[in-house]
């Protein structure tokens, strides 16, 4: 445990991400680079851009979350499997996941909107109500998500009421 912590607050670590951010945006305004991948990944465009990153971000976290969770609960357990933990792990990085792609796709949506105002004429009539709908309908499913999140960590965790806070002692009228 004490390695793990050591290794996100280690320089290298944040030297990397750094490095691999700089990578991604250079990739990204780089045009050889989209030409190859709009030549040879069907269906692929840029201006859909934070989508596709949302959803790679979700991918990977879902990954890695799910192998730290099967290592742990799995692998690591002293004779005893945890298979109960394992399932309630998997549901809440499912969740978590479906959040970070919901949210990206919402981003993404709000953007698309953003371009049709700014590049359209007066033409606004019906389109815009569809977009501001879809827009809506993202952020609900980003919400209820969370919520279903919500839900299952209470389950795991069980119900705990918060106490109220301490009152301080008064002093007399």
């Amino acid at each position: 445990m004490a390695e793990e912590r050591l290794f996100w607050y280690s320089i290298g670590f944040w030297i990397k991400i750094v490095a691999l951010v700089i990578l991604l945006i250079f990739l990204y305004f780089f045009q050889p680079f989209e030409q190859y991948i709009i030549e040879n990944v069907p269906r692929v465009r840029f201006h859909r851009v934070i989508f596709w990153f949302a959803a790679l971000v979700g991918v990977i976290g879902f990954a890695l979350s799910h192998w730290q969770s099967f290592r742990r609960h799995i692998l690591h357990s002293s004779g005893r499997i945890k298979v109960e933990e394992l399932a309630f792990d998997t549901l809440q990085i499912s969740l978590l996941t479906s959040v970070i792609i919901s949210a990206g796709a919402t981003l993404q949506a709000v953007e698309m909107l953003a371009e049709f105002l700014l590049f359209q004429e007066m033409e606004v009539e019906q389109t815009l109500g569809e977009r501001i709908l879809t827009i809506l309908f993202f952020i609900i499913l980003t919400i209820g998500f969370y919520l279903l999140h919500m839900v299952v960590r209470a389950f795991r965790k069980g119900w705990q009421p918060r106490r109220p806070p301490p009152r301080s002692p008064s002093i007399g009228p």
